[in-house]
């Protein structure tokens, strides 16, 4: 059971207080993909899209509207499992690919924003432990702008790029402009943190 002071915690950007999270559900994701087959991709590809359910689940918990974490974290995992598989089945999006290569193709990409707004977590990036999720996190918290980290959450709530210039008042291209920047500072802790500590793994 997660006491919702550690989810404020982890919506607050607590690098700790999300790693906490992730690992108490990592063997419930695990189980949950057994009863599941997707064709073509393996075990850590759907562990994946659970553990991009279990951070949507994060971002969007709101203990006054929701029932307990736990019930909506599992509601939010679920759904994020079954649209992948159908995705992925129906060839309409190749949810799991690696981020960096296809983020945001812009307006006119066949594939929509809004599916493809998490796809740059791979299983490095979402769960290699600990110590790289705390660095993550940290990234984050000292490199984004409050602007970058407001549109930023937006994403992770699945929100396309229309709606968060509408919701914040600012120009469309202004809000690609600042994914792209987003996409690459992402990018660039990927790959720096790959060089840097590719001998602990």
């Amino acid at each position: 059971m997660i006491e919702n002071s550690i989810v404020k915690k982890a919506q607050s950007g607590d690098p700790e207080a999300i790693a906490e999270i992730f690992e108490k559900y990592k063997k419930f994701i695990l189980l949950r993909n057994k009863s599941y087959f997707l064709n073509g991709a393996d075990r850590e590809d759907l562990l994946q899209e659970g553990m991009i359910g279990l951070l949507k689940a994060i971002r969007a918990y709101d203990e006054d509207k929701n029932t307990s974490f736990n019930t909506f974290a599992s509601l939010c995992i679920k759904r994020q499992i079954i649209t992948a598989i159908k995705n992925y089945n129906s060839g309409k999006n190749k949810i799991l690919n690696l981020a960096t290569n296809g983020f945001y193709e812009g307006e006119e990409s066949n594939i929509s924003y809004e599916k493809k707004s998490l796809n740059f977590y791979t299983p490095e990036e979402i769960f290699l432990g600990k110590e790289k999720l705390n660095a993550l996190g940290e990234y984050l918290q000292n490199n984004l702008s409050k602007m970058e980290q407001s549109i930023f959450k937006e994403m992770l709530l699945g929100i396309n790029y229309i709606e968060i210039a509408q919701k914040t008042g600012r120009e469309v291209k202004s809000i690609d402009n600042t994914i792209q920047r987003i996409k690459k500072k992402l990018k660039g802790f990927i790959e720096d943190y790959e060089i840097n500590n590719n001998h602990l793994e």
